[in-house]
């Protein structure tokens, strides 16, 4: 019962990540992931302060990748680029 809970909250994150995308919001930075509360809580009675962690979240990301949001891709801009003028 409990896998087949999991599932479905780790379809819920997938599908909340695609829609969510790369969002930002105001003065907040980058959505890195989608973490379900469940997954939350028990990781923070078990482990007190590992959400402050950032090698724990990197680690937590890496295995659990579905709740990881969509990455932000800086190279892709595809306008126009600017030279130096040239001088005659």
């Amino acid at each position: 019962m409990e896998h087949h809970e999991s599932a479905m909250r780790e379809a819920m994150v997938r599908k909340e990540n695609n829609e969510m995308g790369v969002a930002k919001g105001d003065g907040i930075g980058q959505l890195k992931g989608t973490i379900p509360a469940r997954e939350y809580f028990r990781w923070h009675q078990s482990h007190r302060g590992c959400w402050g962690d950032k090698s724990f979240i990197k680690e937590f990301f890496r295995d659990n990748p579905s709740f990881r949001a969509k990455s932000f891709n800086n190279k892709s801009f595809s306008g126009k680029t600017f030279s130096k003028p040239t001088s005659k």
